[in-house]
């Protein structure tokens, strides 16, 4: 049975971010996976693409894992408007060709998270740094989480330094990320790494005394 289908004109769409990679899949059964070839093209205008091979240099898309298959890969880096042409042959000879246009927007934005430094005694204050991608002002919610209470949640908006550093002074050793972060491209609920600040108890005061001989 031959479920590929398709032309240009009738293209299905696709829109991404930058710095996502996005699986596209076929269902062919009159084909080996290893007749079934995928190609990118970011110069499209007035070819056929029927003939001409992708066009697409590896800085703007690439396959991490292989072009051949009914499944694969494509990791997109520029912002842009693509095609993306399967085709699938048999040993008749048969070719079945599906396109895909794919519309890459700029990359959401993210959060790095460092705390300096990583231990401290109870009372003492840390620095986290949050070091963000994208295009100022953000707006970002960060979690606080403890383990023993509820994780404490707090929301920052129209953020424009960066490096941003809040002073931390937890009660217990503590675990902080970034769990949604938003500035003009879009939001990412998925942005940011976790650190852990250890505290340790503050060493108690002991009795000084005086030696005579």
């Amino acid at each position: 049975m031959l479920l590929l289908t398709g032309a240009s004109a009738s293209a299905q769409s696709v829109t991404v971010y930058a710095g996502q990679t996005f699986t596209f899949e076929v269902d062919v059964q009159f084909a080996a996976e290893e007749n079934i070839t995928y190609e990118i093209y970011d110069d499209f205008a007035g070819i056929n693409m029927a003939v001409v091979p992708g066009n697409c240099p590896v800085t703007s898309a690439f396959f991490p894992s292989g072009n051949t298959g009914s499944t694969v890969d494509i990791t997109w880096l520029v912002p842009g408007t693509y095609i993306v042409k399967v085709e699938a042959v048999n040993d008749c000879p048969t070719n079945n060709m599906k396109f895909w246009l794919v519309e890459v927007l700029p990359a959401l934005p993210t959060a790095s998270l460092v705390v300096n430094p990583d231990e401290i005694c109870r009372g003492d204050e840390a620095d986290l740094i949050i070091t963000f991608t994208g295009d100022a002002p953000w707006s970002f919610t960060l979690e606080a989480d403890d383990g023993v209470n509820p994780p404490v949640i707090t929301t920052y908006n129209s953020i424009t330094d960066n490096p941003l550093v809040i002073v931390i002074l937890p009660l217990r050793t503590t675990t902080y990320r970034v769990t949604e972060i938003t500035d003009a491209n879009g939001t990412n609920t998925d942005p940011s790494n976790s650190v852990t600040l250890t505290v340790k108890p503050r060493p108690g005061g002991s009795v000084i005394y005086q030696y005579e001989p």
